[in-house]
C-alpha cells in the first residue's frame, strides 16, 4: 500500500487494466521505479541538451575514456550515428564538449569534455550515489543479493528475446 505525502513523486501510469490483472505485476513496477528514477534524475538537472538521458550516457562515457572519435562513441553507446552527431553538436553549443579534427584521421573528430563537462559529472555522480541509496534504504544482505539476481535473469530474458 502507498502512503503519500504532498512532497512525493508522482509519474505519468497507465490505469489498472482487468486485461492484465492476471499477469505478474514486476514488469510495470520496473518501469515505474525506472520513471521514478529518471525523474528524480532530472528534477536537478538544468534544461537543454543535458536533461536528455541520451546526452548523459554520452558524458558518462567521455568522462570514463576520456578523448574519443565520435564513431567510438556510437559503438560504446549503441546509438544511431546522426543521434551522437546532434547530441555532440548540440553539447559543444552548450559548452560540454569541444571537438577537433582527429591528426591521425582528419575525416574524424576527436570528442573530450570540457571543465563544464567535468563538473556537470561529477555532480551528476552525486545524484546517482544519493539516487540509489535512497532507492536500497532498507534493503540490504541477503535482499539486495536475491533482488540483484531476479532482475539480471528479468534482463537476461528480455535480451534474449525469444519467445515463450
Amino acid at each position: 500500500m502507498k502512503h503519500s505525502t504532498p512532497g512525493d513523486l508522482q509519474v505519468a501510469r497507465p490505469p489498472e487494466r482487468d486485461e492484465l490483472k492476471d499477469l505478474p505485476r514486476a514488469p510495470r513496477l520496473i518501469i515505474e521505479i525506472s520513471r521514478l528514477l529518471r525523474l528524480r534524475m532530472s528534477q536537478d538537472e538544468q534544461s537543454g541538451v543535458m536533461s536528455q538521458n541520451t546526452a548523459r550516457i554520452v558524458l558518462a562515457h567521455l568522462a570514463v575514456k576520456g578523448k574519443m572519435n565520435q564513431l567510438d562513441l556510437v559503438k560504446l553507446t549503441h546509438l544511431k550515428a546522426p543521434t551522437v552527431s546532434i547530441l555532440l553538436r548540440r553539447m559543444e553549443e552548450e559548452g560540454f564538449v569541444a571537438r577537433e579534427q582527429d591528426p591521425g584521421d582528419r575525416r574524424a573528430m576527436l570528442v573530450t569534455l570540457t571543465e563544464k563537462g567535468r563538473r556537470f559529472d561529477s555532480e551528476h555522480l552525486g545524484r546517482i550515489t544519493t539516487n540509489d541509496h535512497l532507492a536500497m534504504h532498507g534493503i540490504g544482505g541477503e535482499d539486495e543479493q536475491l533482488l540483484t539476481t531476479l532482475l539480471l535473469r528479468i534482463r537476461d530474458n528480455l535480451r534474449g528475446g525469444g519467445n515463450l
